[in-house]
């Protein structure tokens, strides 16, 4: 299906013949670098420039801002605005062509810098890098302004900009058209922000709160400190350590998992939290993290969410752009996230031999278009919800050249980043890692229990939300473990949802000894946007694994 751009309200863009020679994606902290140091500060200018060119386009350009960012979610369009079946954008998460659908939507950002400032390439936010465990942020993607070094053709030194990495402001309105919701529009002129602010303003109600909330925080220099300080926590763990590469299970934190996920053994587990959960229920003792995982918890850190058991700095009431799948991609710090999520997706192909082919297991829950029943989503616009996702399925709406090849992009397209897209990555963090030093299947160590946490209804919960579980014993708390879940603002308006509403999780139990964990009472948290928990809000916990199984524990 899909075989040409069919939808009248956004058309498809084309990809040009990969460059005979490979462009270099850089993290930024290696451009700051560069800049600083004024080894080769044109790297940044040139980046910064060609980001500040294609947020000027006009919205109805499809080399610009706007546009590309509406590929993700907002503005909804053709059967994604009108009918409730289908999620509203055209991205996929949730399923096996989460890593493939954004590794073309990256490109087509990355061509359309080139065409403003020919040779930029994107650039990643290495997100466990040292600096990025001790600093947060780079921080160009929170200055202010940007200051040019080097003048121009004419001689002449360029006066500073308004950094075009820190946010956008929509050149137009911007609505969830789909089940008629209002909180999440977004007006003309709207700036978008990241923790702890709020950019709730679709209604009066809604604005009201937001400008009562944002009136906390009057600094941009303190916005700026609490986001960094967001983000180390939830990349570093709750609890202080001196190695942060350290094994030990009793850590949890964002920077283990994005670590662990290089572990799965094949494409399908790797690619989505569908096929991860799934397997994870079924597979006890061989947990598997997938690289959908931790690029939820970054959108969470940066968008509107404290680390689950920090205790200092707590904030309610951040909504943060990034925090939602519906604006995320107007954020220019998506793309950074996006390109280090890229890189982790090439560092797996390469430790694993799959550079050239790729496998999907088409029996598996997340090959289906439609995932909600398992965490996922709804299926994307021109998907029944039926469809099997095969390796052959049109990444919609990108074509591989409109004059010459009007065919839809599919994933046999994109396996190989060097040869099929003309692109590369630096050396960053992890790229040192080898299968030998990983836990290849996924095995948990010792007795192998698990905690099945399940029953939770996504319709009581307003948007994303975060669930932590612990365990208490001898009257102390401890946080075992936490899953970040991306929600669809208004579930209850999806008619796919309607029959698949119910979550479940699995937490690895591998920090408690057996007599601990025959002991412990366990219990769950919700982070949501709500201001407290709905009362019919209730969930089961179970402990799984090893030779035998626990008596199920009711909580609410």
């Amino acid at each position: 299906m899909g075989q040409t751009c069919s939808s009248p309200l956004k058309q498809c863009i084309s990809d040009p013949a990969p460059p005979n020679k490979l462009k270099v994606r850089y993290s930024l902290r290696e451009l700051e670098k560069l800049y600083d140091s004024d080894e080769n500060p044109k790297l940044l200018e040139d980046f910064m420039t060609a980001w500040d060119m294609i947020k000027k386009k006009d919205a109805t350009d499809l080399r610009g801002f706007f546009a590309i960012g509406g590929f993700h979610g907002e503005p909804f369009v053709g059967a994604g605005a009108i009918d409730t079946n289908y999620w509203g954008g055209y991205c996929n998460h949730g399923n096996v062509l989460f890593p493939t659908w954004h590794r073309v939507y990256l490109k087509k950002l990355e061509e359309a810098l080139d065409l403003a400032v020919p040779g930029v390439a994107l650039a990643y936010w290495d997100e466990t890098s040292e600096e990025s465990l001790r600093y947060g942020i780079p921080h160009s993607l929170t200055d202010e302004l940007f200051h040019y070094k080097t003048p121009d053709e004419n001689g002449k030194y360029r006066d500073p900009i308004k950094n075009p990495l820190r946010s956008y402001t929509f050149p137009v309105e911007v609505e969830d058209a789909n089940n008629g919701d209002k909180v999440y529009k977004k007006p003309e002129g709207y700036e978008t922000v990241r923790y702890p602010l709020s950019g709730l303003v679709g209604t009066e109600e809604a604005r009201s709160k937001s400008e009562l909330h944002n009136s906390q925080f009057p600094s941009i220099e303190e916005q700026v400190k609490l986001l960094n300080k967001n983000v180390i926590a939830w990349l570093t763990g709750t609890e202080p350590v001196e190695n942060v590469d350290s094994d030990d299970p009793k850590k949890v934190n964002l920077y283990k998992n994005f670590k662990e996920c290089l572990a799965a053994p094949t494409y399908t587990l790797f690619s989505n939290t569908t096929s991860a959960n799934e397997h994870n229920k079924k597979e006890l003792g061989k947990q598997i993290i997938p690289l959908e995982s931790p690029h939820n918890t970054i959108h969470l850190a940066v968008g509107g969410y404290d680390e689950p058991g920090l205790e200092a700095g707590i904030i309610t009431g951040a909504n943060g752009d990034m925090g939602e799948n519906n604006t995320a991609g107007f954020d220019p710090i998506f793309y950074l996230h996006h390109c280090n999520i890229d890189r982790m997706f090439w560092l797996w192909q390469k430790i694993h031999n799959c550079t050239d082919k790729l496998v999907i297991d088409e029996k598996d829950k997340g090959a289906q278009s439609n995932t909600f029943a398992h965490g996922g989503q709804g299926p994307v616009v021109n998907f029944p919800s039926d469809v099997t996702l095969t390796m052959s399925t049109p990444l919609t709406p990108f074509m591989v050249n409109e004059e010459t090849d009007q065919r839809m992009y599919t994933s046999y397209d994109v396996v190989n980043i060097e040869k099929q897209l003309g692109y590369t990555y630096s050396e960053g963090s992890l790229s040192s890692i080898r299968k030998s030093v990983l836990r290849s299947d996924g095995t948990v160590k010792g007795h192998g229990k698990l905690l099945n946490v399940s029953g939770i209804d996504r319709t009581l919960f307003a948007g994303s939300f975060v669930i932590a579980a612990y365990a208490e014993i001898d009257g102390q708390k401890r946080m075992i473990g936490y899953e970040t879940i991306l929600n669809p603002w208004r579930v209850e308006g999806c008619a796919n949802c309607q029959n698949h509403l119910v979550v479940n999780f699995t937490f690895n139990l591998e920090s408690l000894s057996l007599a601990e964990v025959e002991s412990a009472i366990f219990s769950v948290t919700i982070s949501h946007r709500g201001e407290e928990l709905p009362d019919d809000f209730t969930y089961e916990t179970e402990v799984v694994g090893g030779a035998e199984k626990s008596i199920a524990r009711a909580s609410k």
